[in-house]
C-alpha cells in the first residue's frame, strides 16, 4: 500500500492534474492507496511515525516540498521506503536524482542568521536569492516567469565585494553577483548550474560568478542550461568542498531550495551526519514492485 502526500499549491495549484494522473494510475493498476494533502497533516513527523513501515510513501511535489518534508521529519529515523515524483515548479532535486538514482543522499545545513534550515539540493546568496524570492511572490511559477524574473534581477542587482570560506581557506571576489553551493546539479528549473557535483561523493559544489558587466552576466546565465559557464573560469569559480562560509559586503536575500531568507550578510552550509532515503516514482514503478 502507498500514502500519497500532494502539496496543492505547488506549480501554482496546477498540480491537481498531475495528482489525479497518479490516482487513476493507481486504480488502473488496482493498488491500495491513501491519499493526504500535505497541508492538513498538522504534525507530519507524528503522521511518519505512527504510518506502519510496511507502507510506502510518495511525495508529489517539487524541490520546496521536499525541503519541507525533510525538516519536518529532520529528527526521525525513517525507515520507510519515500517515492519521489515531480510536481512543483522546478524539481531540480529530481533531475539530478534521476541522472545519479543513488541509494542514500546527504542532508545539508544552512545556517543563516544564527538559524538552521536543512536541504538537499542547493543554496545561496546573491542574485539567485533576489530571483528565487521574486519568483515566489509571483502568481504562476513556471520557466518563463522564472527567465522573467531573472531579467528584472539582472538590471536592479548590485554586486558586491565577498568572502569565501571554502575549507578553512579564504577565498576574496569583486563584483559579486551570486555565490552558490549545491549538493545537485541543478537550479532555477532546470539550469545546470553544477555540472560536476554529485548526490554520492562527499563534496558540495561551489559556484561563485564575480567580475563582469551585466551583458555578460546575461550571457552566462543562458550558459547554465548547458553548463557551459564552467569554461569562463576568469567569472566563474568552482571549487569543491566539505565546509562553506560565504559573506557579502552588503545585505542579501539568501536561499536554499527556493526558500528564501531575507536580509542576510552570511551564510554557512555543512554535512550532517543524516541522510536521506529518496527514490524515483515513474509510471513504471508500480509494475516493478507489484509483479
Amino acid at each position: 500500500m502507498f500514502v500519497i502526500l500532494h502539496n496543492p499549491l505547488s506549480k501554482n495549484k496546477k498540480s491537481k492534474r498531475t495528482t489525479k494522473k497518479v490516482i487513476d494510475h493507481f486504480k488502473e493498476k488496482g493498488i491500495p492507496f491513501r491519499l493526504k494533502s500535505l497541508l492538513k497533516i498538522k504534525d507530519i513527523e507524528y503522521y511518519i511515525k505512527h504510518t506502519p513501515e510496511d507502507i510506502r510513501i510518495l511525495l508529489l511535489g517539487g524541490d520546496g516540498t521536499i525541503n519541507t518534508f525533510i525538516n519536518k521529519t529532520y529528527s526521525l529515523h525513517m525507515t520507510h521506503d519515500v517515492y519521489v515524483m515531480g510536481n512543483g515548479s522546478g524539481n531540480d532535486f529530481l533531475r539530478t536524482l534521476k541522472r545519479e538514482p543513488t541509494r542514500y543522499q546527504p542532508i545539508l545545513k544552512l545556517t543563516h542568521n544564527t538559524k538552521q534550515r536543512y536541504f538537499m539540493n542547493g543554496s545561496g546568496i546573491g542574485i539567485d536569492g533576489m530571483i528565487a524570492h521574486r519568483v515566489n511572490l509571483s502568481k504562476n511559477r513556471n520557466k518563463f516567469n522564472y527567465f522573467f524574473n531573472t531579467l528584472k534581477g539582472f538590471l536592479s542587482f548590485k554586486p558586491t565585494y565577498a568572502e569565501v570560506t571554502i575549507d578553512d581557506e579564504l577565498y576574496t571576489f569583486k563584483k559579486v553577483y551570486m555565490i552558490g553551493i549545491n549538493n545537485g546539479q541543478y537550479f532555477g528549473g532546470g539550469m545546470r548550474i553544477a555540472p560536476e557535483a554529485r548526490l554520492s561523493d562527499e563534496f558540495m559544489d561551489v559556484i561563485v560568478v564575480h567580475g563582469m558587466r551585466k551583458l555578460k552576466l546575461f550571457l552566462v546565465f543562458l550558459s547554465v542550461y548547458f553548463g557551459f559557464h564552467t569554461r569562463l573560469k576568469k567569472y566563474v569559480f568552482i571549487k569543491k568542498a566539505k565546509h562553506v562560509k560565504a559573506s557579502m559586503f552588503t545585505s542579501q536575500i539568501a536561499q536554499c531550495d527556493g526558500e528564501t531568507f531575507p536580509k542576510t550578510k552570511s551564510i554557512a552550509v555543512d554535512y550532517t551526519k543524516k541522510m536521506a532515503h529518496f527514490k524515483v516514482f515513474d509510471w513504471n514503478t508500480l509494475d516493478e514492485l507489484y509483479k
